[in-house]
């Protein structure tokens, strides 16, 4: 068994407005962990400070702006003082559906600053917070990249922004992991499969405005959609993920990779030989 650490303290979380990050704090909050919380705008400060009390900090910012995140990290300084941060967990992320050949340079590149220049971003500033500043009492901290059961091991036609941006998170854990080894501070990535959150009112949304209805791929797309909808069908609680992230960083000697999911076959996907794949497909 894997033996667990007395490790509640702070953690940072981004992209809390809702889905998978929103429900993360709940679940940190309810476990006795202070959470600072990005998001976007006030409004949703004004949500989430009422539906979670003191415990819960907003950030306002942008991840893939760089002088909001300086700034973000200055108020985590200040509330930490000279102790060291918990944890990091680098959700913030969309999902962006369409044929290479329609889709919007502008989506494309949305894509992959939200969730990989974000993640970089977020990583390099909150690192000495994390442990690489000796002057810091406290354990190492934690950093939790959220990738995807799926999208971050194969990829899936009209997922290619969504895919690309998973891969690269998960390429980024890996150098990221050896790199930070003399400092104690693990990485751990996270690859979820198919979670019970409102990201998949998105493929709804998709189907309704038929984007893509008047192009050579509208009936192949709708496929995809369709079947996405199925996924959504056998999704994990919320629940179940935090838990799992919880024990990533309360665990003394967590695993490299968590794949939590309802469907258990979607851990044997990425295994299969790509030509056998693509004839799925």
């Amino acid at each position: 068994m894997e033996s667990l650490i007395k490790f509640s303290g702070t953690v940072v979380i981004t992209g809390t407005s809702s889905g998978i990050g929103r429900g993360l704090c709940k679940s940190f909050i309810e476990r006795g962990y202070n959470v600072f919380g990005t998001v976007r705008n006030k409004k949703d400060v004004l949500e989430l400070e009422k539906e979670f009390g003191q415990n819960f900090n907003a950030l306002i910012m942008d991840v893939t702006n760089e002088k909001q995140v300086l700034n973000a990290k200055e108020k985590v300084k200040n509330y930490l003082g000279n102790k060291t941060l918990s944890a990091l967990i680098n959700n913030a992320g969309i999902a962006t559906l369409g044929p290479v050949e329609y889709l919007p340079t502008s989506d494309f590149k949305k894509q992959l600053d939200t969730k990989i220049l974000g993640t970089f971003l977020c990583t390099k500033i909150f690192l000495p917070l994390l442990g690489t500043d000796h002057s810091l009492l406290g354990e190492p901290g934690r950093i939790v990249n959220i990738s995807s059961i799926l999208g971050g091991k194969i990829g899936s036609p009209f997922m290619s922004s969504y895919c690309a941006s998973k891969h690269a998170v998960e390429a980024f854990s890996e150098s990221l992991r050896r790199e930070l080894k003399p400092f104690g501070i693990k990485v751990i990535i996270v690859a979820p499969g198919s979670i019970s959150t409102p990201i998949w009112q998105t493929v709804k949304k998709q189907k309704e405005q038929d984007k893509f209805g008047k192009t050579k791929y509208s009936v192949p797309f709708k496929r995809i959609l369709n079947s996405l909808e199925q996924f959504d069908q056998n999704s994990l609680p919320m629940e179940k993920l935090a838990n799992v992230i919880i024990k990533s960083i309360e665990t003394k000697n967590p695993k490299i990779r968590y794949n939590p999911t309802k469907d258990y076959s979607q851990k044997i996907w990425p295994y299969i030989p790509k030509r056998i794949m693509d004839n799925f497909f």
